[in-house]
Order: structure tokens, then sequence, then C-alpha cells
């Protein structure tokens, strides 16, 4: 077995980037740790984190997706589709209409057992209601139903008969994505459907006469200042949130995956140098760089030229569109393209995208490799935070796994002197990465979608939804925590840190917090 200290020093990418670079999805290893040697204070100050500067306006969540920022040399870049409403005829359901309506999906079986329940609920009030919705909510929901939907399900019956009906809810949610041509049809469909008079009046009132166009947008910022340098943009498709991307800042051109298409433009300028669609119609993860390549999970995986955009390969069997793809370079042995797809893990040929072998795995958490271990954290029954160690047939074996309930897998893990952090599923905790013998672990910390980065010694990591960012020490001896301020972030992206700057994107901007010790 080799060191896991010599391990996590090895450096994967052999792209020059400069020691405070941030300037891909998890920093310059896409392993979530900063190389540069800026140090950071040791505690925050008592009257908050001192602000340099904050952006003009970006929209975000259904506007502007929830891309992260990074950085290279003195600038900061940002990937967005940017969304606008304009007037129209046409009316369309989409994502931002059933959350206004407050639906979730659930099984046919449970949505009846839903329903007869409120339209039949006890005739208590106060403590007493209480108590039996928590007895219903025990004795009907499993354990992941309780975490997911549990505090919706208290609200229906909250509601009571005012509530809007699953059945009118679900209709709904299958028209999202066929828009109708005018409100005429939207009212006959309604009617054709045998919409209630007074829920197709709340169906008419809540979808707008406006629909969402979009523009492809790459946005260059002074590291300095937050003034724009340069704003590409380009005519794109409306997809809401789930254009999440963020860009790679690779030898002078920037590469973002945005609503249909991969794009590459100049550092410096921001011109166009190529745009190519994805195979699949977006969005996609987060862009890897690697030699002449530009590897993406668009879909399914998939690898460009880096010089013209040309699709190289693809791999069908490999789904995924969420998690970013990660390069394994194990100690002895050739590189594997790792991507944690929609239900397994899978390692590909970087030159030929040829499957070389599957594993449990899959969900939306980046994974991270070090050597000849990989770790990932999947929301599969048994996986959970798992490594894997890479064998002498080039085939990853499982060396263990802690795995619980929780309401979302979506954070990266971090490996670093031999030890495992993860800040997600609502606890922190630090793995012997040999091993796999917990050394800390602290439950019950609202840390559940972003992924941490660790700096001079020190892990930064969003809780609560990214109103605030807690400082840990990274250490398996004890769990220390140095500090906790309000940042008001935007909970589903992640920081960058550049020169003791820490970059965080608020619900409409961009803004940059000063960790630096105070001289």
């Amino acid at each position: 077995m080799n060191s896991p200290l010599l391990l996590s020093a090895v450096c994967l990418f052999t792209t020059a980037v400069s020691a405070g670079d941030w300037n891909q999805w998890r920093g310059p290893d896409r392993n979530g740790v900063s190389q540069d040697t800026s140090p950071i204070a040791d505690a925050f100050p008592a009257e908050g984190l001192k602000k340099l500067w904050e952006s003009e306006f970006i929209p975000s969540n259904e506007y502007g997706g929830h891309g992260s920022p990074v950085v290279s040399g003195e600038r900061v870049f940002l990937s967005v589709v940017w969304h606008e409403r304009v007037p129209s005829e046409t009316r369309e359901i989409d994502t931002e209409v059933m959350q206004t309506l407050n639906h979730r999906g659930t099984s046919p079986e449970l949505a009846k057992k839903l329903e007869e329940t409120r339209l039949n609920l006890p005739k208590l009030r106060g403590e007493k209601f209480d108590e039996w919705v928590t007895q219903w909510r025990k004795d009907n929901l499993n354990e992941k139903e309780e975490i997911n939907i549990g505090s919706w399900v208290t609200s229906r019956f909250k509601a009571g008969k005012a509530a809007i009906g699953l059945e009118w809810l679900e209709k709904m949610s299958s028209r999202q994505g066929k828009p109708f041509p005018n409100a005429a049809a939207f009212t006959k469909w309604l009617d054709d459907e045998g919409f209630q008079p007074d829920v197709k009046e709340k169906m008419i009132a809540v979808v707008p006469n406006t629909v969402k166009v979009a523009q492809d947008v790459i946005l260059c910022l002074d590291l300095n200042s937050g003034k724009q340098v340069w704003k590409f943009s380009k005519p794109g498709k409306p997809s809401g949130r789930q254009s999440s991307s963020t860009c790679s800042v690779v030898d002078g051109k920037v590469y973002a995956a945005c609503s249909n298409d991969l794009i590459c433009v100049n550092e410096t300028d921001g011109k166009l140098a190529w745009a190519t669609p994805m195979p699949s119609a977006g969005p996609g993860a987060s862009p890897l760089v690697m030699g002449e390549r530009v590897y993406l999970a668009a879909g399914k995986a998939c690898a460009f030229a880096k010089a013209d955009g040309k699709l190289l390969w693809e791999q069908k069997e490999a789904k995924a569109s969420i998690a970013s793809p990660t390069w394994w370079q194990p100690v002895s042995g050739k590189p594997v393209l790792v991507i944690n797809g929609n239900n397994a893990l899978y390692g590909l040929d970087p030159d030929t995208g040829g499957m070389q072998w599957t594993a449990e795995g899959g969900s939306q958490s980046t994974p991270v490799a070090s050597g000849d271990w990989l770790v990932l954290y999947s929301g599969t029954e048994g996986v959970g935070l798992r490594a894997y160690q890479m064998q002498a047939d080039g085939k990853p074996k499982a060396a263990w796994s802690h795995f619980w309930v929780t309401r979302r897998y979506t954070g990266s893990p971090i490996i670093h002197d031999g030890n495992v952090y993860l800040c997600c599923g609502e606890k922190h905790q630090c793995i012997d990465l040999a091993t796999g013998a917990e050394k800390w672990v602290v439950n019950e910390i609202n840390s559940t979608i972003t992924s941490p980065l660790l700096a001079d010694g020190k892990l930064l990591v969003y809780e609560n939804n990214g109103t605030h960012v807690r400082m840990v020490k990274a250490t398996n001896v004890a769990y220390e925590q140095l500090g906790r301020a309000k940042t008001d972030a935007m909970g589903c992206s992640s920081p960058a840190i550049a020169n003791g700057k820490l970059i965080v994107r608020q619900k409409d901007k961009l803004v940059c917090f000063d960790l630096r010790p105070v001289k």
C-alpha cells in the first residue's frame, strides 16, 4: 500500500497555473485543495468578514442557475445561462410554476393515502394536531420519505381541504416542456382535463403571460475591484436552474458548458474561439480540460478537441449530467476518466471513451482521486461515502464505506494528508483514508449541498444553505471550529479562493470577502 501522505502530494494536472489560481470546478487539481500559500486568518473578525467588493447584478436559480466562480490570474470568471422574461401569447408550465405550486413528487400509493387523509382529518387543534401529524408521518413515511417530504406533508395537512389536490398538481407537472400557443389553448386544456373551477382559477393565475428567453453568458471580472472586464454573450435556450456548470480557464481559454453548446472564448478579451453543440440537449456538468481534450458529462460522457471543439467520442452507457468528470492517475497504470453517473460509477479510456469498468456509485457529487485511491459520495444504498483502491488488474476495489440516509448526496469530498473530509449530509466528518476509521464526526450541522475547499490548513464550508461559512481546522485529531461568519451566499454554488480572498455567489451578484490576517 502506498503512503497516503505521499499520494496527497501527487499533482494530477500538468497545465501551468499560478499558485493563487482557482481556475476550475474544485480548484486547480480538481480536489478542493488550494495550492495558494497565502495565509488566511486563524479566526474570523467579531464584526464579520470584510467585504472588498460586490459585482453588478447577476441572476441565479431559475434565471441563472448555480454555477460557481473561478479565478485565473487577477480575474474572476463565471458562466451563466442568463434568463429574462418577455411578454408572450404562449402559456408555459415550467419548474418555476411547479415550485410556486409547492409540488413534490411521490409514489402513487403514498399520494393516494396522503390525499385520503388530508380530506378526512381528525378534528384536533394546536399541540394535539401537531402530535397526530408527527405520529402519522412515523406510521406512513419511510426514513428517506421522512427526510425528503416530511415537512411538506405537514404543510398539506395544515392547509387541509384548501390545499390543491395532488391529482391536479400531477396533471400540471405532466405538461412541463409542452407550452400552449395561447391562453385560450391553456384554458381549453384545463377544461378538457376536468379541473374544478376554483382550481382552474388558481392555475390560470400562476402561469404567467410571459416566456423565458436566454443568453449563454461568460463574465470576466477584475479580482481586485469586481468591475466587469468583458462579457461574452450568444443566444441560448431557457434551461432554468439546471444550467449550473462551472467554467474552466486553461492555457488562455475559457471553456463553458451552457444551455446547449460547449463554448470556448479567449481569456484576455472574451472573443469566441469556437462553440459546438453538446451531444445531448444540455445542460452539462463542469468541463474538465486535460491535455488536448475537453471532457464533459452532458447526458452522457463525451470528449471534444481542445483546439476546435470537434466531438472526438461519446460513451452512451455512461449516463450523467451533474457530477463532473474526474481524472484518476493511479501510481502505476494508465489514467482513467471517472464519471459518477446517474446510477453507477464508470471508468473510461480517456483516449477512446471505451468502458474499462463499472462500480457501485451514482449521485451529483464529483469524486476525488489521489494516487491509487478514489473517494466518492453516493446515495446508492450501502455506498454513501466510499473509498475505492485501484488494483493491479486496472480495476478498483471497494475498501470501505459509510452510509446513512439523508436528504442530499451532492457535496464532494476532500483527500488531504491521508484523511478524507466530507461536509455534507447534515454532518462534518474526518475519515482515515487507508482504513476507513472515523477520526471525528459531528452530526446535525446544516451543510447539505455545496462542496468545501481547503486552504492554509483550514476547511471552508457553507452551512444553512449558504447564509454562513464555517472555518474548521484540517486535522484528524479533533473537530476544531475556528470561525463562523455571514456570507449570504447561494447555497447551491461553491466558493472560490485566491490570494486570501473568498469569492462567493449570492443570489444576485458575486461578492469578495477578505480572509487575510489583519496586520
